[in-house]
């Protein structure tokens, strides 16, 4: 198979410069003979109720010129078209107003467990995908002081249906940000082998966050909703800088590839 000069290109550009460890979930499970409970591990099935709401593929991680950036690869009831702009908002299933959960990290040597609340003190800092209470969307607040945690059962107050009561999903309280960024959503697939939608969130980071990070990883945490209905959560990583050998090669490769394009071209 040959490729254009700019296809070629692309791709080699792509692998020379490497992508980040994606961190996944199970994605488009059959939902059929879905066993829920009002007790954990609560359902059988990895998304609790509709898919094409809740249910998330994978989140990466990167660190690069001062910059954190986070992409969660989901369907999600939460994405809206405002002024022909795809965004995050709030949204209703069986009559109640959901909104997508915090992003949450932590150091992976540490692990968050929902069911001891004594591991929440291992969730250090927090980005809120949409502004709720006293949280801008894609700021990075350190959860600390005025800054704590709840759990979908302390956001939701339902006790008639089905969710992950026990999950921490939203930051809560009061306190400044530790630095602002930002929040956007792309279509990315069809959402049923894929997913249909990407967040992307980008902001300046604090050397605390990247102290999280142990062996090139650090622990995310993120909930598509804030009822916890699907939860992704690991240790996630970046790919190392390309060397320069590969950078050599990479460059060799792009002038190879052109001088064939010229010569079909002549």
């Amino acid at each position: 198979m040959r490729f254009g000069l700019p296809i070629a290109s692309s791709l080699l550009l792509s692998a020379a410069l490497g992508s980040a460890s994606a961190l996944t979930d199970p994605f488009g499970q059959p939902q059929a003979n879905c066993d829920y409970s009002y007790t954990a591990p609560y359902s059988n099935c990895d998304a609790i109720g509709n898919p094409r709401l809740y249910d998330i593929q994978a989140a990466t991680f990167s660190v690069s010129g001062g910059m954190a950036s986070v992409m969660i690869y989901l369907n999600s009831g939460a994405v809206q078209t405002v002024n022909n702009k795809l965004t995050l908002g709030s949204f209703n299933d069986s009559g109640v107003t959901l909104i997508p959960g915090g992003i949450f990290f932590y150091n992976p040597t540490t692990v968050y467990d929902p069911s001891d609340p004594s591991t929440i003190q291992y969730l250090r800092y927090g980005i809120a995908p949409t502004n709720h209470g006293s949280f801008t969307a894609g700021d990075l607040y350190s959860i600390a002081g005025g800054v704590s945690t709840e759990t979908a059962q302390t956001a939701l107050n339902d006790s008639s249906d089905y969710y992950r009561r026990d999950e921490t999903v939203l930051m809560t309280g009061s306190g400044p940000a530790a630095s602002s960024g930002t929040v956007s959503v792309a279509n990315n697939r069809n959402g049923t082998t894929s997913a249909q939608y990407v967040i992307s969130v980008t902001v300046p980071t604090t050397p605390g966050l990247p102290s999280l990070m142990s062996n090139g990883e650090i622990g995310l945490l993120f909930s598509s909703a804030d009822c916890g209905n699907d939860v992704i959560q690991g240790p996630v990583g970046q790919a190392p800088e390309p060397g320069p050998e590969l950078m050599i090669l990479t460059g060799l490769a792009l002038l190879a590839a052109g001088f064939a394009w010229r010569k079909r071209r002549a």
